[in-house]
């Protein structure tokens, strides 16, 4: 780049990062959550305390009369995320402590804006890597994010640094990168269960990169880092409970997902919550057998609706902007305070977003195919189509993953630095295909198109 191309993207990037962490900060001090410790972020703060106070992996919760509690361990919810906030959980629940672990995540969020950046121009031009920086640093569902002890701001950023590593190695192809990046799937995996299936789709990502002899020896140095991180949480659990881990979660994942526009016979009341109203719902969710067979037994009754629930409906509802559990909007619990209702600025970045929201969700997932089908349009290099195609299986495998299970929007906020980057990638794919169409029609140039395609 010429020293005034790298003067403006510095320029423009310390201004997306000063604006991201204003938003960040701004949020956490302005918005005010009711009950911030109810159902997943109760139990996430309570394993993280038994870990510190009691070294047991547990969401069983004393009381004051119990002198000598030990809590009994439990395998129900993955620990990537209570063991990060473990070291911040100094006492029980107070306002300074959530402070702590909620402060703790705004520095995670403007890591991920970093890391973003970083991985963006490994595949992208420079122009659209500050431009998918800067709707990163916009996004109300990531900054949103912040103010809950919820997974969703360091699954956000363990995504991210899974995607700067792989383009690490993208440039560098040392086994030691792909170690590296087998460990932080792993760790992933170990935030959001769903990620645990991720390293088959990478298996078939490196075969196709680099032929099936090398892709065989790079499969083994990812798997390697995987296990190496992922396998004390299964092997815990063989010795504690006889299995790999509790299925009440999987068995959850599938029976939420069976009801259409998450309600139950399409009762308003339901809605975000159709299970609490299903008279079977204990005995459709007993087991994951069970689960299967309510669902073939529903498609075989309605198969036009339970088909179009699945393959049309759940893709749109995963990627759709509203939080349907929860107070609605960015918002998973509710809040009493918060920024969008009172300060301009984040009005105004709230709407734009909102606004760009479905034609970007839109582009990345056409980009997402493109990558496959034309991949060498923007003339890229054989590095920088194996990052977008990395982009590319990242955004479909959780598509497709909550297209069987439950497509609730707030599964997809993780994903969003990928979903700007890959849009960003459609637009320049679009831009250049035409230019070049244009290039090759033009008089001129025509004979040079004619003789390269010869």
């Amino acid at each position: 780049m010429a020293k005034n191309e790298i003067r403006w993207t510095i320029v423009f990037l310390g201004l997306v990062f000063i604006l991201g962490f204003y938003l960040r900060i701004e949020s956490l001090s302005g918005t005010q959550v009711i009950y911030p410790l109810r159902a997943d972020a109760g139990q996430y703060f309570t394993y993280a305390y038994n870990l510190r106070f009691h070294q047991t992996y547990s969401k069983k919760i004393g009381t004051p009369s119990e002198k000598k509690f030990k809590p009994k361990p439990d395998s129900l919810r993955s620990p990537g995320y209570p063991l990060s906030i473990s070291m911040l959980v100094d006492a029980i629940p107070t306002g300074k402590t959530i402070h702590k672990i909620l402060f703790f995540q705004v520095i995670l969020s403007m890591l991920t804006l970093l890391l973003s950046f970083l991985f963006f121009k490994s595949f992208l031009p420079i122009y659209c890597a500050l431009l998918a920086s800067f709707f990163t640093a916009l996004s109300p569902h990531l900054i949103v994010a912040n103010s809950y002890i919820l997974t969703e701001t360091l699954f956000c950023f363990m995504l991210v640094f899974c995607g700067f590593f792989l383009s690490l190695f993208a440039s560098h192809r040392s086994y030691w990168l792909l170690v590296i990046l087998g460990m932080t799937i792993a760790f992933a995996a170990l935030v959001r269960p769903s990620m645990q299936f991720f390293p088959i789709v990478m298996a078939l990502l490196l075969i196709v990169q680099y032929g099936r002899k090398r892709g065989l020896h790079l499969i083994a140095a990812l798997l390697a880092g995987f296990i190496l991180v992922f396998s004390p949480w299964l092997i815990r659990n063989t010795m504690t409970f006889k299995s790999f881990s509790d299925n009440r979660l999987k068995i959850n994942f599938l029976h939420h997902g069976i009801y259409p526009d998450f309600t139950y016979e399409n009762v308003k009341e339901s809605y975000g919550f159709p299970y609490r109203y299903d008279p079977q719902s204990k005995k459709i969710g007993k087991s994951i057998d069970s689960v299967l067979n309510e669902i073939q037994k529903r498609v075989r009754a309605e198969p036009v609706k339970y088909f179009r629930w699945y393959l049309i409906k759940k893709p749109f509802a995963y990627w759709s902007w509203n939080i349907v559990q929860g107070q609605g909007d960015v918002f998973i619990y509710s809040v009493s305070k918060t920024p969008y209702a009172s300060n301009l600025i984040f009005q105004w970045t709230h709407k734009m977003m909102h606004f760009l929201h479905w034609p970007l969700v839109l582009l990345s997932l056409i980009g997402s195919l493109l990558v496959w089908i034309f991949p060498h349009i923007l003339s890229g290099t054989k590095n920088t189509i194996f990052v977008a195609r990395f982009v590319s299986v990242l955004l479909l495998y959780f598509t497709l993953l909550h297209m069987i299970g439950a497509p609730f929007p707030r599964y997809s906020v993780p994903l969003r630095p990928f979903q700007y980057g890959m849009a960003l990638y459609c637009l320049c794919w679009v831009y250049k295909f035409f230019r070049t169409k244009d290039m090759a029609n033009s008089r001129f140039l025509k004979p040079y198109f004619n003789h390269y395609k010869g």
